[in-house]
């Protein structure tokens, strides 16, 4: 799949992630603001000339995305000891996805095998499409 193909299936799926509201935390959101965070941090340390295939705010969104399927996949993959070696990111995102599962289930029924799709390597090339 071309990187333009890859970075729509990216941005609408996670424009289709359902209203999820936590409380006063819109979920979606929340995933996205730490996953944006996590990779400004990732890239902080990288040399000035180095360019990046894919912006800051697409990142979060793959990352959301992603988190959110693998999340809902495997809602107990991870326990409370791994939370000294995981991402916290991904912690929350299969919190998020086993606790609003059902609301999920459509969503990740839809996006899965699209996403599958999506290659990492390929989308931080620059210059290709």
């Amino acid at each position: 799949m071309k990187k333009t193909e890859q970075i729509r299936v990216i941005l609408e799926a996670y424009s289709d992630i359902p209203d999820l509201q936590d409380g006063w935390t819109d979920v979606r959101e929340k995933l996205y603001d730490m996953n944006k965070q996590a990779e400004l941090r990732h890239r902080r340390g990288a040399p000035e000339h180095v360019s990046h295939g894919l912006s800051v705010p697409n990142a979060a969104k793959l990352f959301t995305v992603h988190y959110l399927l693998d999340g809902f996949a495997q809602p107990d993959r991870f326990s409370v000891d791994d939370i000294l070696s995981i991402r916290n990111e991904v912690l929350y995102a299969q919190a998020y996805a086993k606790k609003f599962h059902k609301e999920l289930t459509e969503w990740s029924a839809k996006w899965t095998e699209p996403f599958e799709q999506v290659d990492y390597a390929v989308l931080m090339k620059v210059g290709q499409q």
